[in-house]
C-alpha cells in the first residue's frame, strides 16, 4: 500500500484529474446510506487523496455474497456524468464503467487552402482525382510492416496523383 500511495502522491502532484478504476478487491460497505472499506489503510489513502467512490451496489455476486470490490475512485467528479454495472459479465464480477464530459475545441479555420487555376479548373474534377487514387495501389500500403516504407509509399503514390490532377505552377 506504501508503494501505491507513493505512486498517487506524483500523480496528486500533476494537478491532472485522474481516475482509479477496476478490481481493487477492497470492499466497499454501504451501511444506512453511509460508506465504508473493509481495510484500514484503504480508508487513510482514499481520504488522504480526497478520493471519491461512485459504485454502490454489488459488483461481485455468488449465492452466498454480495461485494462492492470493483470501484471506480476520482479525485475530481465534475467531468463524470455517469458510472453504472452491467449484470451481465463472463465471470462472477460485474464490469464497471463511467462516462466523462470532455470539451474539444476544434479549429473553425482547419479548412484546406486551395488555389485555383484557370487552366487547371478544366481539367481538374472530382471524380477523376477520387477513380485516380483508387487505382493508385495505396490499399497495397497495409501490407508493409515497416512504416517508414509504408510511409514514403504513400508519399510516392500522392505525389503522382498530385502532380497529374493539381500540379504546382511554375
Amino acid at each position: 500500500m506504501e508503494l501505491y500511495d507513493a505512486q498517487l502522491d506524483i500523480v496528486d502532484c500533476s494537478s491532472l484529474n485522474y481516475y482509479i478504476l477496476g478490481e481493487i478487491n477492497i470492499n466497499f460497505i454501504i451501511n444506512d446510506k453511509v460508506g465504508s472499506f473493509n481495510n484500514s489503510k484503504w480508508s487513510v489513502l482514499v481520504s488522504k487523496f480526497d478520493l471519491t467512490q461512485f459504485i454502490t451496489c454489488p459488483t461481485r455476486v455468488n449465492k452466498k455474497i454480495f461485494t462492492i470490490i470493483d470501484n471506480i475512485y476520482a479525485h475530481n467528479t465534475v467531468h463524470i456524468v455517469k458510472t453504472f454495472t452491467s449484470n451481465s459479465a463472463i465471470s462472477d464480477h460485474f464490469p464497471v464503467n463511467f462516462l466523462l464530459a470532455t470539451n474539444i475545441n476544434i479549429c473553425k479555420n482547419s479548412k484546406h487552402t486551395v488555389i485555383k487555376y484557370r487552366s487547371l479548373l478544366l481539367t481538374l474534377t472530382k471524380k477523376n482525382f477520387q477513380c485516380e487514387l483508387l487505382c493508385s495501389g495505396l490499399g497495397h500500403i497495409e501490407s508493409f510492416t515497416n512504416p517508414n516504407d509504408a510511409l514514403n509509399m504513400f508519399y510516392r503514390i500522392l505525389n503522382r496523383v498530385m502532380s497529374k490532377h493539381a500540379p504546382i505552377k511554375q
